[in-house]
This record gives C-alpha cells, structure tokens and sequence, in this order.
C-alpha cells in the first residue's frame, strides 16, 4: 500500500463510555454515549482503542473547549503525538473487516521504520457517518530520530 501517512496529533479531552467486552461492546457504548446528546451534529466522535489484554475500548465525544459538557460521563486525555492513519470508507459495510484493517496499518508502519507506541490508545475518528480514520500511535522512524 506504499509508505503509510503519518501526522502529529495534538492532545484532547474527551468524554468517554468504556465498552464492556472490549470493541465488541462499541454499538452499545455509542449508543450510551449518544442518547445524552442532543444532537451529533458537529459533534467529533472517537473509539479509544487500549492495548491490553484485555483490551479496553471507549466510545468518546471529544471535548474542544473548557466550557464543553462532558454529558456526566468520565472524562480523559487524549495523548498527543504521531499516529498512522488510514481512511475507511463505508466502514459500517467493514466492521468484521476493522481488525484486519488495523493489523495492516500497524504491520505497513513498522515496514516503514516506525514503532508501534504501546503507552497510548489507537484511534477510531469517525469523520463522517460513511468515513472512518484509523490512527495507530507511532514513535518516530529511525531514519527520523538519526537528523
């Protein structure tokens, strides 16, 4: 798939419902998470991938300022950094296929020379209602960290 784009994110905080049994758990979470909400309009949704085991998956509304409402819900920092990312169109026709989707991504990074950084949550960004981008956290190439 050639070399992977990777970005740096700036940190976040977001409101967040842990999916019980992991990502299996993720409709039920969103739906937690969502029914306190007016509206998703606007709203920045993201899945909290932790590794485990177990792993540990919430469902997450990012919180952009410091007046925003955390709906009650426990609230985290998104760590910032560099993150791998791919874009997943029609991702709800994918959902058997996310895992996969994320093994790829993670094996084309370290291909690339990056490592995989274990201390931070992969990301789930659900961009638009048919588009999702997977964001795997990364430590700088070795040919990076060299300069």
């Amino acid at each position: 798939m050639g070399r992977p784009t990777v970005l740096s994110e700036q940190s976040f905080r977001v409101a967040r419902v842990q999916a019980l049994g992991g990502p299996e758990g993720a409709p039920e979470a969103f739906s937690r998470l969502e029914e306190r909400m007016e509206s998703l309009s606007g709203s920045k949704m993201y899945g909290l991938l932790y590794p485990g085991p177990p792993m540990a998956y919430f469902a997450s509304l990012r919180l952009d300022g410091d007046d925003s409402d955390d709906l009650g819900f426990d609230q985290a920092e998104v760590p910032g950094g560099l993150y791998g990312r791919r874009l997943v169109r029609e991702w709800e026709d994918k959902l058997a296929e996310l895992p996969e989707i994320f093994d790829e991504l993670h094996a084309d990074l370290v291909e690339a020379g990056y490592f995989v950084d274990t201390t931070r949550p992969s990301l789930e960004f659900y961009r638009r209602s048919n588009e999702l981008v997977i964001m795997v956290p990364v430590l700088p190439a070795e040919s990076d960290r060299a300069s």
